[in-house]
């Protein structure tokens, strides 16, 4: 009787054993799951937030919205938009000095979709009304014709003549922050998409929403991009921010920016920013169905 009790103790005392052995396995398992987790999500992303336990999750960057605007609007404008007529006014600070309001009728017209990711080929045509010192010049510069050269005219006695100018010649850049190969809708999309990338990579930024903002009769709504301090540090190494303040106007029901303007950090603390360039389109249309006369120094509505 004694050895049939040793064998019954032993027996259960095996299953015990076992069981313990399962239920210790099943912890290591869990354990060695959650370190495999942890391990994943902290090699997951680099621009990552601590949390409170020491787990590091992907979050959403202040910049994102804007960015998935100008990514959105960038292709709306390329795949509806071929071309637009608009009242252009700039603000430009030049060499340090910040120059008089310029406003021009504008006329662009889109070429074909290349199969790359360049921008499309430009035709434009300006025409200075306002300062009326230089109300009347003319400019016209179609992309890959003529030598990819300039052809403008002068306002008053000055403009008999025509000059045939290379757009980053020191005389086309004359009072001008940006040579025309940079202008219209297009390429400020692309420029909002790649500074937003760029600030992305380099930290955080403020981002201020308005709603209400108007430009001329038209709705829009206001984003703002503040950076608190000029410069940041990556690995070691100091980066300038190309501006303290930020502002664009969104049309959100054409899906385009109507403005955009930036300013320096101010020279004094609490003092007022410093405009460094404003670029607006009033009385914007679009797809009026330009032709190519309407980029022909020849056309007589002009005055080459």
């Amino acid at each position: 009787m004694a050895r049939q009790g040793y064998r019954v103790w032993a027996a259960r005392l095996t299953v015990v054993l076992i069981l313990l052995c399962g239920i210790a396995g099943l912890a290591m398992r869990s354990l060695w799951q959650e370190f495999a987790n942890k391990s994943i999500v902290l090699h997951a992303d680099p621009g990552l937030q601590k949390t409170p336990g020491d787990l590091e999750i992907a979050t959403a960057h202040p910049l994102d919205p804007l960015l998935d605007f100008a990514r959105k609007a960038h292709r709306n404008h390329v795949n509806n938009h071929r071309d637009y007529t608009a009242i252009l006014i700039k603000r430009e600070r030049v060499d340090g000095k910040l120059l008089p309001e310029s406003k021009m009728a504008m006329k662009l017209k889109y070429g074909k979709k290349p199969d790359t990711d360049a921008a499309r080929s430009v035709s434009v045509y300006l025409k200075t009304l306002e300062p009326k010192s230089q109300a009347g010049r003319e400019v016209i510069w179609v992309q890959g014709r003529n030598d990819n050269k300039i052809t403008a005219r002068e306002a008053g006695l000055f403009g008999i003549v025509p000059l045939e100018l290379n757009p980053d010649s020191r005389l086309a850049m004359m009072g001008n922050r940006y040579p025309i190969t940079d202008i219209g809708i297009e390429k400020l999309l692309g420029k909002l998409i790649e500074k937003g990338e760029r600030d992305r990579k380099l930290g955080t930024a403020t981002i201020r929403t308005t709603e209400n903002a108007e430009i001329g009769d038209r709705q829009c709504r206001l984003m703002e991009v503040i950076h608190e301090s000029p410069t940041t540090t990556i690995d070691g190494q100091t980066i300038e921010f190309e501006f303290f303040l930020a502002q664009i106007y969104i049309d959100d029901e054409r899906l385009l920016p109507l403005k955009y303007a930036s300013y320096s950090w101010p020279k004094q603390p609490g003092g007022p920013p410093e405009l460094l360039e404003e670029y607006t389109y009033q009385d914007l249309v679009l797809n009026v169905g330009l032709n190519v006369s309407d980029f022909d120094p020849k056309n007589p509505a002009y005055g080459f």
